[in-house]
């Protein structure tokens, strides 16, 4: 026996959303304003000038330790370690002082712009993470010339590599990252 239709209550948005097919759900990105681009750039612009400055006065402390550990430790492993890893920071965090950070330019657009930032941010990323295995021949000489005994080196240096691996995670995500945002500056760009 059929039970009779019960009245149904009108959809609700909720409801009807909930109903959609997954394939059929509205697009929740709204585009951004080119008031909102021009100050996401300016605030890039600050955020740049303040990341720019903390890299290099962390490069310069950085660069004093190792100087002094290169002046001061007698073992000639680990002066050659420390020398390699200052050589290597050089190299990495060095062009910084070259080259300053190119402010956006009068005849370029706020989403052009931040679309160059988001790219040089990801190819930095990926260039540093390409060449993070510049450390380990340092992470050796210093191992290899430590007066500790055999023990506690062992566990320090399988520390220092493992710590090298999840940095060089970090930075493929990082780089991942700044390239999912340039493109959601490219699609919302282009809704404008």
């Amino acid at each position: 026996m059929q039970e009779p239709d019960e009245p149904r209550e009108p959809d609700s948005p909720e409801t009807t959303w909930k109903s959609q097919p997954e394939d059929q759900t509205v697009d929740p990105r709204i585009a951004l304003s080119p008031d909102e681009l021009c100050a996401m750039v300016r605030s890039r612009e600050k955020l740049n000038a303040r990341v720019a400055f903390a890299v290099k006065a962390a490069m310069v402390i950085f660069a004093g330790a190792f100087l002094y550990n290169i002046y001061r430790i007698d073992q000639p492993w680990i002066r050659l370690g420390q020398a390699w890893t200052l050589g290597v920071i050089v190299y990495l965090f060095g062009p910084m002082f070259e080259r300053g950070q190119r402010p956006s330019g009068a005849s370029e657009t706020c989403a052009r712009f931040l679309e160059r930032q988001h790219e040089e941010r990801r190819s930095g990323y990926l260039l540093i993470r390409r060449r993070l295995f510049l450390f380990i021949p340092g992470i050796a000489a210093c191992w290899w010339g430590r007066p500790a005994p055999k023990g506690p080196g062992n566990w320090l240096f399988l520390l220092t590599g493992a710590a090298l691996v999840l940095v060089w995670l970090a930075f493929g995500k990082a780089a991942e990252k700044a390239a999912h945002d340039r493109e959601e500056i490219r699609r919302c760009s282009k809704l404008v």
